[in-house]
């Protein structure tokens, strides 16, 4: 598992895992998505599931004849995006 992995395995709040996952290049994604999977499974995160398959989705789409990406796919990841941001808000919000 690469190092910057680890500071998501370390992260205490949904909102730090939010704010890793929202940073994290795709490259490293990609690489460690199955590590990822595992770390945001077992803190409960599930809208982090959710945007690591859209982002997996996007980063490995078959392009338009014109270079742009599907609207689904780039729409699917938007919302999973909103859904990441939601539930980050509310673990926030919870723990006040």
């Amino acid at each position: 598992m690469l190092p910057i992995v680890d500071i998501l395995a370390d992260a205490t709040t949904h909102d730090e895992r939010a704010k890793w996952l929202f940073a994290c290049p795709y490259w490293v994604i990609n690489r460690e998505h199955m590590n990822i999977r595992r770390i945001l499974q077992q803190s409960g995160l599930i809208a982090g599931v959710g945007y690591l398959e859209a982002v997996q989705s996007l980063t490995n789409a078959r392009r338009l004849p014109d270079g742009s990406l599907p609207h689904t796919i780039v729409l699917s990841a938007e919302i999973a995006a909103q859904d990441l941001r939601a539930a980050a808000r509310a673990s926030v919000e919870g723990a006040e």
